[in-house]
């Protein structure tokens, strides 16, 4: 609990210096297919495609369609294909998972093969 009033009272010191402050940057991102990202969204049928998926949110989006992040298994930066035979479709946990997750490089290899073999069905 000290350490919580000590980070809002650090927040409150400096939060009239900075808000609305904006800072300028200049970006550089891959190129990326949309198509390859439409592709894995049919593919999936809606669902995350996580073999051990613990269960998608069961809202939706505006427009009706899942909560899904469709993903580079292999990032495009680290060599990677745009393509869906590397992509799959995750919900916002599983992504978490993938990316952030003390078990992602299993994740990853296990994701690998489901977008390879998900992509040979199709």
């Amino acid at each position: 609990m000290a350490r919580y009033r000590e980070l809002v009272f650090s927040v409150e010191r400096r939060e009239a210096a900075t808000r609305g402050h904006r800072v300028e940057r200049v970006n550089h991102e891959i190129v990326r297919l949309d198509l390859a990202r439409q592709a894995v969204l049919l593919r999936c049928g809606g669902r995350c495609e996580n073999p051990a998926c613990g269960g998608q949110p069961a809202d939706v989006k505006d427009d009706g369609r899942p909560i899904l992040e469709v993903d580079h298994v292999k990032r495009i930066s680290e060599g990677g294909r745009d393509h869906p035979v590397q992509m799959v479709a995750l919900c916002p946990n599983c992504h978490a998972m993938k990316e952030h997750g003390r078990q992602r490089d299993v994740l990853s290899a296990t994701l690998l093969k489901v977008a390879e073999q998900a992509h040979a069905r199709w």
